[in-house]
């Protein structure tokens, strides 16, 4: 394994806080990413703003991309469309579980940005579209987008597009086992959430954020119906959770391997499996300093691995590696 890259994405700066990053690959080896940034979570002058990385290895300065709108704004996801588009997905308002989706189109590599509109026009479930990691391209065209809702119990659900993202269809939620949650009085803040996705000669599969103490999963033959829930023997400290699957069918997984609920979001690590996601073994450690490492993204293409993670919710940190 080599590391090409190990960077901050943005200064870091007194009374400013980011965190939830995403980004895309670009032409000639640029990169885009995304976070929100503000002076705390939650507060009303958070934003999304974006950083490019360009071919000589330099990040631009913060630049905001929505607008102050007063709500606070979280979770961009990025997804480069097959025709060039770039739509840049993010939640609006609170609390959490009343949020909703909006969406803005770059048709210039990230330049420059459409207005804002809703993405399912007066829907509010708690949110549509990818509510954290990354939609996918599955092999029919179909983009399939890994959400949830934080409506009382937590739950998943997957949202389906033919057009390129302009309608979407949802499918049921996925919620957590009922004998697991038998155990609670109450089962608010309890479930899945977060889930990410991979296609393979299977079928499509995604791995979620769990407040088991576990990564749970779930498989499915259309993106339409999908199986309950089952944990696989992978650690989850109830946080985010990504992955990317290499051409040979390896499937890397990046998280904090912490089995407490609300547990430590250190070390951020890299984990590898050979079976298709459902054993994983240690690859390598980004980080085991003390402090807050969290929130990870993926991408794999040409022979590199792209990731990064949130900063001690002061900057983003970016690696990318090769010979993996």
């Amino acid at each position: 394994m080599r590391i090409l890259a190990n960077e901050f994405v943005l200064p870091i700066r007194d009374g400013r806080e980011c965190h939830a990053s995403h980004f895309v690959l670009l032409n000639e080896g640029q990169v885009f990413c995304v976070y929100f940034y503000g002076t705390k979570e939650g507060k009303d002058d958070v934003r999304i703003y974006g950083s490019l990385r360009t071919s000589d290895g330099r990040w631009s300065e913060p630049r905001p991309i929505t607008e102050d709108d007063g709500l606070p704004h979280w979770n961009p996801v990025l997804l480069r469309c097959h025709d060039g588009r770039v739509i840049l997905f993010y939640k609006v308002g609170k609390p959490i579980a009343d949020w909703y989706t909006r969406y803005m189109v770059s048709t210039d590599n990230c330049r420059t940005w459409s207005e804002s509109r809703e993405l399912v026009e007066g829907d509010r479930s708690g949110g549509r579209g990818p509510v954290r990691n990354k939609a996918i391209y599955l092999r029919d065209g179909t983009v399939l987008a890994p959400g949830s809702t934080e409506q009382g119990e937590w739950k998943c659900f997957f949202d389906r597009s033919t057009d390129g993202g302009l309608t979407w269809a949802r499918s049921e939620d996925i919620c957590l086992p009922r004998e697991l949650l038998f155990r609670y009085e109450s089962t608010h803040k309890k479930g899945i959430i977060q889930p990410s996705l991979w296609q393979d000669d299977g079928g499509i599969h995604a791995l979620m954020r769990s407040t088991e103490g576990a990564i749970f999963r779930t498989d499915s033959a259309d993106a339409v119906t999908w199986c309950a829930p089952y944990a696989i023997d992978m650690p989850n400290n109830n946080s985010g959770i990504d992955l990317a699957r290499l051409p040979d069918g390896r499937i890397i997984l990046a998280c904090n391997p912490v089995s407490d609920n609300w547990g430590a979001r250190t070390p951020m690590s890299l984990f590898v499996s050979d079976d298709g996601g459902y054993h994983f073994s240690l690859l390598t450690h980004l980080t085991t300093m003390q402090g807050e490492y969290s929130y990870p993204a993926l991408q794999y293409e040409n022979g590199s691995l792209h990731i990064t993670y949130t900063w001690n919710r002061k900057t983003v940190q970016y690696f990318c590696l090769s010979d993996l």
